[in-house]
């Protein structure tokens, strides 16, 4: 068999090859190239909610960036207001449902997983340290409140057993990176939550009923490509692409 082809959703207006090492969605093009694929980053908008319609996907990867717009969910604006893009919106809404149609693979990252819990009927936190107040003991983007950089882990994942996530990586706690300000409120009807940090935040997510490969997590596995659980995070998704292709 061949490689599968998977596409990755973007917040660029257009792709240029040049400008590209800068953006995370060219770390998750390296990762999922080298565990076996085609990787096809989209352009934002019309681009991506019609990419099934001008290309033969294998699977999906729907990528990190800013705050989804709090009037999808019902949400706080004032709270929500980081990078707010609703044509990027519009476009990955219209290709999760898609996705969920069509039953293709899917591992959605940090803004994805925040997205598809959106499309599928959930909500969100606006803002972490503003809803729990002085329960906000860990310190969820750790780039702005720890100084630290995407490429270290800064807290702990436990993972629940039987679950997609637990088969993946073989981890029954997974060492992360963390970098969201904003967290899954009311967790949408089709999925399941199998990930949680220390203080009951939300840090992965599957189908309840497992008919096929759809992954969320709200770390960026991306910034830490030399972990087993990064590695067997893509290798995953490639293998279920490749047996759907």
């Amino acid at each position: 068999m061949g490689r599968p082809t998977i596409g990755i959703t973007s917040p660029l207006e257009s792709i240029d090859e040049e400008d590209l090492a800068q953006y995370e969605v060219a770390r998750h093009k390296r990762l999922l190239e080298s565990a076996g694929a085609n990787a096809v980053i989209l352009p934002r908008g019309k681009a991506t909610a019609s990419a099934l319609d001008r290309t033969q996907f294998d699977g999906l990867l729907f990528s990190g960036g800013g705050d989804v717009a709090p009037g999808l969910y019902g949400g706080r604006s004032d709270l929500a207001d980081n990078r707010v893009d609703p044509v990027r919106d519009a476009g990955e809404m219209a290709l999760l449902w898609r996705v969920f149609a069509e039953r293709k693979p899917t591992l959605c990252v940090c803004r994805g997983m925040q997205l598809a819990n959106i499309a599928f009927g959930g909500t969100l936190i606006e803002d972490l340290a503003s809803e729990l107040g002085p329960r906000y003991q860990i310190k969820h983007h750790q780039v702005r409140e720890l100084n630290e950089p995407a490429t270290v882990g800064t807290h702990r994942v436990a993972v629940k057993p039987k679950s997609l996530l637990r088969e993946v990586t073989g981890q029954s706690s997974i060492w992360t990176n963390s970098l969201h300000h904003q967290a899954i409120r009311a967790l949408a009807p089709p999925l399941a939550a199998v990930g949680a940090t220390p203080d009951d935040v939300i840090e992965a997510i599957e189908l309840k009923v497992r008919d096929f490969y759809f992954l969320g997590v709200q770390w960026h596995p991306e910034s830490l490509p030399d972990t087993p659980a990064s590695q067997r995070i893509y290798s995953s998704l490639v293998s279920a692409a490749l047996e759907s292709s």
